[in-house]
Parts: structure tokens; sequence; C-alpha cells
């Protein structure tokens, strides 16, 4: 529950060996590099340069990567990949491989698109079949034109206004509500009149196949012919499908080599060159130190060292966060807010408890808890969605809290004979008529939870050495007794134990008041700088009183905002009683049910979101902002499953 310890890592050799290198650095699976000439540039003196050399594995790359696309394979990378395949084998298996794709597809898209032709004239064919004349006759007149097509039914009517012309000729084949097929005959010196008078009746052209035979006898004949060549085209298919099958661990195995060259040249820009000799600095888990030594070792002409992260203060270590199976889903939040910077409190272990039980006495109720918790499961499982994991043990909260308030899929009085069981009279808490004390609840659940968030920056800080924080901040000590103070001060109104609110007050709240005020030059004092403020005391003590007035305004503000967690309780419980009045009014029946269901449909996906977004809300702007930064980077180590940006 902490981000892992880092350790800087500093590679230096002749420049021969850097391919050595950067494979003992690729294989070890834990090396992040940094980039070196960026580190190194305050060496002045060093004619220290990039290596900006073209990857020469980029366009091999590539070149398969369309070939795995043709063959329609997922380009997925094998752990178990290494880079001692001849680059030159490769490129020769790409251009065999593509040659023998190109030839099985081009033959199945040959296929496809006859297929597709001879279906279209069969279907056109169709239509013709009761004309008992050759094609070929048809066509063969020297002297007529013949149009096969169809009209439409109201066109086809008004063909009888044309009938005094005897070059309008129209001979149906076929019919259906909509459209008459058939053909018109036209002498060659009409056919220009004829055709603008069937196309003012929206006559359209179909075209039909040649044939010696009638159309009857051509339909059957490229009916046939669709038959066998949909026969070879299954079989085409098949061998396709049978030539990838056959390739695919030899494809996958080939491209896992190719990208761990290609990543594996990539960390050479991250590298400086000083004559012949490189330097390239990096990260790995401090944990990691024996395993990356012992690879490091059998690389001849190269020397490492290990600094300490600190060390150097123009880059951060990356983030690498080390959590509990059960509490890692929630670093899905913690990533959406910012990661930890390094040396920062991990807040997911925080996240996971105060978010689960926020969510679940929001969301309290048994039936629809565990719904939301299986579907949760679901959510996971067959979609891979990271909310999934995190919403099974909030739905489980949520049933929990639903037997603390006797809630059932909306019904309150399902549990009675539980309670009775167990020693109760009654149900432990009910909803609708504790309203003060749940209300009460949430504001005093609020202020634990912002004085839990002012610890939890305090020990960050220190952690960090900035004093000014820990000791002097609003959200620091200074800032947690003006709270604590103000939280005693109105116990003391509210329950009527005397306080000497004098002294209470000038130690409590005055004097920190000062202190935050002076902050800065507090905080510089104990760290033995020289400089205690970068701006003029009067500069100064005007932008720290606003900052104090805004700090203490959200002292109030954060706690009432927690008011939202008793406030949905009842929110959750009246939407329900809408529904189970609507029961009740209707008595039952399947009326009744169908409502009842609907009504638990609707409020738990309305709830569920509305719910986890206030959470969340409560989270980052409530707590996260006393404590969290969230300025760190991802701890990202080169290999072969990933991608050199």
């Amino acid at each position: 529950m902490a981000v892992e310890k880092m350790a800087m890592v500093n590679l230096m050799g002749k420049y021969d060996a850097l391919d050595a290198a950067i494979d003992a650095c690729v294989k070890s699976r834990v090396f992040q590099p940094e980039s070196t000439t960026e580190l190194l540039s305050d060496v002045k003196a060093l004619a220290i340069v990039r290596v900006t050399e073209e990857n020469p594995f980029a366009a091999p790359l590539s070149r398969f990567a369309d070939i795995l696309k043709l063959a329609g394979i997922e380009p997925e990378l094998l752990k178990d990949g290494n880079i001692d395949i001849d680059v030159g084998d490769i490129v020769k298996y790409t251009d065999k491989f593509k040659e023998k794709m190109d030839a099985l597809i081009e033959k199945h898209s040959s296929d496809e698109k006859e297929i597709a032709s001879i279906e279209a004239n069969i279907e056109q064919l169709k239509h013709f079949t009761s004309l008992e004349i050759p094609l070929s006759t048809v066509f063969s007149s020297q002297y007529l034109k013949v149009r096969f097509g169809r009209l439409p039914a109201d066109s086809y009517a008004k063909l009888k206004t044309f009938e005094d012309n005897p070059y309008i000729m129209f001979s149906p084949c076929s019919s259906d509500d909509e459209f008459y097929w058939g053909l018109y005959v036209t002498p060659l010196e009409r056919e220009d009149e004829v055709d603008e008078i069937f196309a003012s009746l929206y006559f359209e052209r179909l075209r039909i196949p040649d044939s010696t035979g009638t159309p009857a006898q051509a339909l059957k004949e490229l009916t046939e012919k669709c038959e066998s060549l949909k026969k070879e085209y299954k079989s085409l298919t098949g061998e396709i499908i049978e030539f990838v099958n056959s390739e695919h661990d030899r494809c996958l195995k080939l491209y896992t080599s190719l990208r761990l060259r290609y990543n594996s040249f990539e960390i050479r820009r991250y590298c400086a060159k000083y004559n012949n000799y490189f330097m390239l600095i990096g990260w790995i888990p401090l944990k990691e130190k024996a395993k990356f030594s012992k690879l490091m070792d059998k690389v001849d002409g190269v020397e490492y060292s290990y600094d300490d992260p600190n060390k150097n203060k123009r880059v951060k270590p990356p983030t690498k966060l080390r959590n509990l199976k059960i509490f890692r889903p929630f670093e899905y939040f913690v990533s959406m807010y910012g990661l930890p910077t390094y040396g920062e409190i991990d807040p997911t272990f925080f996240v996971a408890i105060t978010y689960t039980i926020m969510f679940g006495i929001m969301f309290a109720d048994v039936g629809q808890g565990i719904v939301l918790a299986i579907a949760g499961f679901l959510m996971y499982k067959l979609k891979g969605m990271p909310l999934g994991k995190i919403l099974v043990p909030c739905g489980l909260c949520g049933a929990f809290f639903g037997l603390v308030f006797g809630s059932v899929f909306g019904l309150e009085n399902v549990l009675d004979p539980l309670y009775r069981a167990i020693g109760f009279s009654e149900k432990p808490i009910s909803v609708m008529e504790d309203v003060t004390s749940i209300l009460l609840f949430a504001i005093i659940f609020g202020m634990a939870m912002i004085v839990i968030a002012m610890l939890l920056n305090i020990i960050s800080n220190l952690k960090q050495r900035d004093y000014e924080k820990s000791l002097f901040g609003p959200n620091g000590f200074a800032g947690m007794a003006i709270y604590l103070t103000i939280i005693l001060v109105a116990g003391s109104v509210m329950l009527g134990f005397e306080l000497p609110m004098l002294p209470v007050i000038l130690v409590g709240v005055v004097l920190p008041i000062f202190i935050i005020l002076f902050k800065e030059p507090l905080g510089n004092l104990v760290a033995h700088k020289k400089k205690l403020m970068d701006m003029g005391m009067g500069e100064y003590l005007m932008q720290s009183f606003f900052e104090l007035f805004e700090s203490i305004l959200t002292f109030f503000t954060n706690t009432v905002s927690f008011i939202r967690v008793g406030a949905f309780v009842l929110v959750h419980a009246s939407m329900m009683m809408v529904f189970t009045s609507l029961y009740d009014i209707v008595g039952g029946g399947v009326v009744g049910i169908i409502i009842m269901v609907f009504g638990n449909i609707f409020v738990t996906v309305l709830e569920g979101l509305l719910v986890g977004v206030q959470v969340l809300r409560l989270e980052f702007y409530e707590m996260f902002s006393r404590f969290y930064d969230g300025g760190g980077k991802k701890y990202a180590s080169i290999n072969i499953q990933s991608d050199i940006k």
C-alpha cells in the first residue's frame, strides 16, 4: 500500500556494446529509460550528443503488421519472444507469405464478385421465365431493339393513353403490387422516340445476360454455375483459413521478434553519445537490483552503477503502485486524479475503504446491492471493465448497510422477523423516522474524513520534508488545530459542557491563524533556507490573508458537503417509497409486480450512477484536495509488451 521504491541506473560503455546493453535492459523487463542528454545537459564541457539513428526495423515491422492484417491475425506479442531470428529471414518469409496470401485473396475476391453478379442476373431472369423465345433470337434482330425492364404499376395503367401509337408495345412477363416486368420492342428508326416515352413512364432497364436458350433455360444454367462457384468459394475460404492457422504461431513469433528489435533500437533515442562511448540512464524498482545486475554482468564492455532517486533534482522518479490485490481495482480512481509523485502517500488504500463505505451507506439496500455486485462482476468478466471490479465491493457494502436500514428491494419490513429473532424489537435504523440522526451522522462522518485527510497530508509532507505544508499550512498541524478547536467549541455549545473559551480560542484558533499567515518564512526557517520570503512583506501578507480566508471557508463548505451522504440515504428510500406506494394502490398482482421490478431496475441504475459520481466527488474535492497532489508519471518498463513512443 505504497509507492514502489526506485533506483536510478547509470550505464556507460563503448558504443559498439550498446546493442548488447540495450538487449539486457529489455530482457530484464524492469528498466525504464530517461532522456540521458537532458539529465546531462548541464555538463557543458563535454561534447555529449543525442543518438538519433533511424530505426532500421520500422519498415519491416510495418510491412509485417500489414501481413497480419491481411491474414486477419491479431498482432499479439508472445511473452517468450526472443531476438535471435535473422531479420533477413523475416523479410524473405514476409515476401513469400504475401505472395501466397495475395494469390488466394485475389481468387477469393474474384469468385465473390462473380457470384454476386450471377445472383443479380438470376434475380432478374426470374421475372422473365414465362418468355419462351430464345434470348439469342431476341437480341440478334437487325431491325428491332428490345428493352427488358420494369414499369411501376401506375405507369403500366397509363400505357392505354398510347394505344394509337403502333410503336408503343409493352409485353408483361410477371408482376406484383408495385411493378410489371416485361419488354418492349421498337424499330431502329424509332428507338430514341420510344425510349423517351418509356423513360417518361419511369421504365427501369434491366440487363439480361446473353444466352442461347430461353430465360428459363438461362436461369437454370446460371443457377448451376452459381452453385459450383459457391462450392469453390467455400473451399477457397477453407484453404485460406487453413493456411493462416498453419502459419499463425510462426507469424506471431516473427512479429514478436521484430517488435522486440524495434523497441530495443528505439531505446537508443534515450542514449547520449560521447566520442566512442555511450551513456544511458533509467529507473528500476529497488527490489529488482539483483536481477538487473545479474543480466548486466554478462555484458562485456559496459559499466553500471546505482544512485539514490533524489540525487538528480532535474527529474522525478516514475511511480509504480504497490497494493494488496483487494485494493488494486481502486487504483483506477487514483490514476483518474493523477498518480502520486515519488515519495508521496499512495491514497489507494484510503480510497478503497472510504469509497466503499460511503457508497454502501448511500446505496443501502440488500437486494439492489447484491444485484449491483453481480452486475459489476459480469462487467469485469465479460467486458474487462475496471469499474466492474469496483462495483463488487461497493454493492456488497450496500447490501450490508441495507441490513442495517432494513431495506430489501425497497421493501422496508421484510427483515423485521430477522431483527426480532436476534433480539431487536424493531430494525436498528428507520430511514424516514431518523432523518435528523442520519444527517447528523453524515456531518460527523465528514468531520472525521477531513481530519484523516489532514493527518495524511502531515505524514506525506513530513516524508518529503516539506515543513511548510506539514506543520504550518492550512491542512497541516496549524489548520488541524483550528478545525478541531471549532468542532470542540461547537460541541460544547450543542452538548452543554463548559470550556475556558478564551484560552481555547486563543491557543486553538488565533495562534494557528498567525502561524498559517507566516507559513512560508516559518517553513523556510525550519528547513534552514537562507531566503525566508520570495516577495515583500506587504504583498506576502495580502496574499496569505486571502489564502487563509479561503482555507477556513473550505473547512465549512467541505464539512457541509458530507450531508449528501445522509441525503442520498433519504433519496434512495424516498424513490423506492414511490414505487411501493404505487404497488399498494394497484393492489399487487401482475401489474404491481411489474411496477416493483421496473422501480428496482430504475432506482438501481439511476442511484448507482448518481451515488458513484457523488462519492467520487467527495473523494476528489473534499479529501484529495487536502493531502494529495497526484503529479506523478507512470512507471512503464521497456519490454516486448510495451511500445516506445
